[in-house]
């Protein structure tokens, strides 16, 4: 069972503890491959936005459910 994706999700990087990020956005392009635009944190650091697959974002493997 995947866990949905949407804005406002809040993960971090399963491999990496300090590296969390926030969906701000779904995007869908011409191939229909769901994509996130997110706010990503390393630590307190902003990195910046950066988009993700949604399926990549769902995967327990790589990214794990963040609450502060």
């Amino acid at each position: 069972m995947t866990r949905g994706v949407k804005v406002g999700t809040k993960l971090r990087k399963a491999d990496a503890p300090g590296f969390t990020l926030e969906v701000t956005k779904l995007v869908e392009f011409d191939q229909g491959l769901p994509h996130a635009r997110t706010r990503v944190k390393l630590f307190n650091h902003d990195l910046g936005e950066r988009l993700y697959s949604v399926s990549a974002l769902a995967d327990p493997k790589l990214f794990v459910p963040f609450s502060k």
